[in-house]
């Protein structure tokens, strides 16, 4: 049984740790709107400066060839993307660090409830705690192997990327 102390630490860490995934989820939020933000600010102008070259167009021929110039892809959204991606990528690294950590924490939590269970567990009941040991150790070796695979492929897709990004020539950050 926990005292009242053990859980009023408890609620503080809760507390500490919600507070701490909030921030960061703001955080990202506030970087992404500042992007999208540029992003429309950077397309207004352009939009305004082609505008403007193509009403100064002197006849048909040219303004078609601007016209073409100005279907082609963007660099502006290529950057764009990158910039989302990388946004939302460091983001989601940070969240599920957090998300670890806490997954830890209440594993460790657990894992002394269940021996403290098992110390005030009443004669004949050992086969029923060690069940609920292996329940808890094979629960949390199938997050693992999650989180494992999870990352993996976050990283591959961060390698993916950097490899597009090569390709087309776009610089890094």
């Amino acid at each position: 049984m926990k005292t009242p102390e053990e859980l009023m630490k408890l609620q503080t860490e809760a507390l500490s740790a919600s507070s701490a995934v909030m921030g960061k989820t703001l955080e990202s939020f506030q970087k992404l709107a500042e992007l999208n933000l540029k992003a429309a600010t950077d397309s207004f102008s352009q939009s305004t400066e082609q505008l403007k070259t193509l009403m100064a167009a002197k006849d048909p021929q040219q303004a078609a060839k601007l016209l073409a110039e100005m279907a082609k892809p963007s660099p502006a959204l290529s950057a764009y993307a990158k910039d989302f991606y990388e946004l939302s990528s460091k983001a989601g690294a940070e969240l599920a660090a957090m998300a670890e950590k806490q997954i830890a924490d209440g594993n460790k939590q657990l894992m002394g409830a269940v021996e403290l269970l098992a110390k005030n567990a009443p004669a004949g009941s050992e086969g029923a705690v060690q069940v609920l040991r292996t329940t808890l150790t094979a629960a949390s070796a199938a997050y693992d192997q999650v989180f494992k695979a999870t990352k993996q492929l976050s990283e591959q897709a961060e390698a993916g990327l950097a490899n597009v990004a090569k390709a087309t020539g776009m610089k890094k950050g």
